[in-house]
């Protein structure tokens, strides 16, 4: 695989819904104990050997930790149990591409959620979207509802760590509260959460949710990360009618989405284009080559992009107590694409659902000066992982590499920081209003001095 491509499987094996049959009737029987030791061994050996992040995680003793839980896999009485005890090892390697992925994917079969999404705002959490239903009608649940608590007066933030983080790391912290957010109210398809909510006026109540995600017209209320993975048109653009051009990239999964950035580009009226708002706030990524064309549309000279290290395993060296190797690449090139270019003004809105090859894509326009980033800090997750199959359906990935800003700078466990930091407020989420492409308006709208004040101090920007 080249040098520059990120594995688009990752999000595939990672955020869809893939409800369906859990594994076969052999699988139901329960694993036998060979299994389950079998299944300990590659994932302790595939992180032990390959996972190149062990100095971000520097409490964590793996061999100690993957000792510590055989009784636990021995003792799991049945496939479920057996894969949250796996789960919940990966997941103190705390890495967005790293992680056990149990037979049934993302959600257990049978299971759902109610028609609303949810987002954290400093720490605090807010329904942010909602669907269609008779039940959220009569109970006025709407964007800007924090939520204080749920169930039996758990606290929100307490549940989330306990009944999601436990079990699944993205790496970062912001990365946990937009990624790992998805699953915090699935549940039994029909069955009911209570959850305690507080409006904008401070007045605080419990409102009851059906987790079921269907809509009266037949459709299936998603969040909007989901949405961007399973997008047929990846590419959405308007004119703001200020001579601004707003595109939103839903992701860099396939070929055709760059042909459909093409067709879109090709038909903007670039000369009297004042700028153009590349929106990646909910872009999980794919494959880095569809995402390093489009910067090719935006630049007119080439331009570095990220650079890699894997660690060399040679037995000799660890005979002699040598410190573990390692092989770098290369900065990437990217070249101007042939044909008609745009070298204006460019602001590209960022957020922690930024992930992956979308981070991939920010690199060589962030560390060139060619765009102003605007919004919050990216999920800080991207690599190629390694995948090795686990008992029955399951599988195990581990990331193989770290990737690097040209200069070396460091942004997988940090995130990649915006240039004008902003995120929405509870009254934003009220109103329904969009602070962040409205600040892109305003970079655009002040280029200039913007470009001035941020040529200070790139690198303190990145992270």
């Amino acid at each position: 695989m080249s040098s520059c491509r990120t594995a688009a499987v990752v999000i595939a094996m990672s955020l869809v819904l893939v409800p369906g049959p859990r594994t076969t009737q052999a699988a139901e029987e329960g694993l036998t104990s060979e299994e389950k030791i079998w299944g300990l061994m590659q994932v302790w050996a595939e992180a032990k050997f390959n996972f190149p992040f062990f100095d971000q995680v520097p409490d964590l003793d793996w061999d100690a930790r993957a000792q510590e839980v055989i009784p636990k896999v021995l003792a799991a009485p049945d496939m479920e149990s057996y894969y949250l005890v796996l789960m919940e090892l990966a997941a103190q390697l705390r890495d967005g591409h790293t992680a056990v992925i149990p037979p049934w994917r993302l959600i257990r079969p049978g299971w759902d959620q109610p028609p609303v999404e949810v987002q954290v705002l400093g720490d605090r959490f807010f329904i942010a979207r909602v669907g269609i239903s008779d039940e959220l009608q009569k109970q006025s649940v709407s964007p800007g509802l924090e939520i204080l608590e749920i169930g039996d007066a758990t606290p929100i933030a307490t549940y989330f760590d306990e009944t999601v983080l436990r079990y699944g790391s993205r790496g970062t912290k912001q990365a946990d509260q937009a990624i790992g957010l998805i699953t915090l109210l699935y549940g039994p398809q029909g069955s009911t959460v209570s959850i305690k909510v507080r409006d904008l006026g401070g007045d605080v109540r419990d409102i009851v949710l059906t987790r079921s995600s269907q809509q009266p017209d037949g459709t299936t209320f998603q969040w909007r990360l989901l949405e961007s993975y399973g997008a047929a048109s990846t590419v959405e653009a308007r004119d703001l009618g200020v001579g601004i051009s707003y595109i939103r990239l839903a992701n860099f999964m396939t070929e055709d989405g760059r042909n459909q950035f093409r067709d879109v580009f090709d038909h903007l009226d670039l000369p009297s284009t004042k700028g153009i708002i590349l929106d990646l706030r909910f872009n999980p990524g794919g494959e880095s080559l569809n995402a390093y064309d489009v910067v090719s549309y935006f630049i007119d000279e080439p331009v570095e992009a990220s650079m890699w290290k894997s660690l060399e395993y040679v037995p000799a060296y660890r005979s002699w107590g040598d410190d573990p190797k390692w092989v770098q690449s290369e900065a990437a090139i990217i070249r101007p694409r042939e044909g008609m270019r745009y070298p204006g003004p460019l602001v590209v809105l960022t957020g922690p659902a930024t992930f992956s090859s979308a981070e991939d894509f920010l690199v060589p326009l962030a560390s060139s000066g060619r765009a102003v980033l605007v919004g919050a800090k990216t999920a800080g997750s991207t690599g190629n992982p390694i995948y090795v199959d686990l008992p029955r359906g399951g599988k195990f990935r581990v990331v193989s590499k770290r990737d690097l800003f040209p200069d070396g700078t460091e942004f997988v466990g940090y995130g990649i920081a915006p240039d004008v930091a902003i995120e929405p407020t509870q009254r934003d989420l009220v109103e329904g209003s969009d602070p962040v492409l409205e600040a892109g308006v305003e970079a655009i709208e002040n280029w200039e001095s913007l470009r001035g004040t941020r040529a200070a101090d790139t690198a303190g920007r990145r992270r």
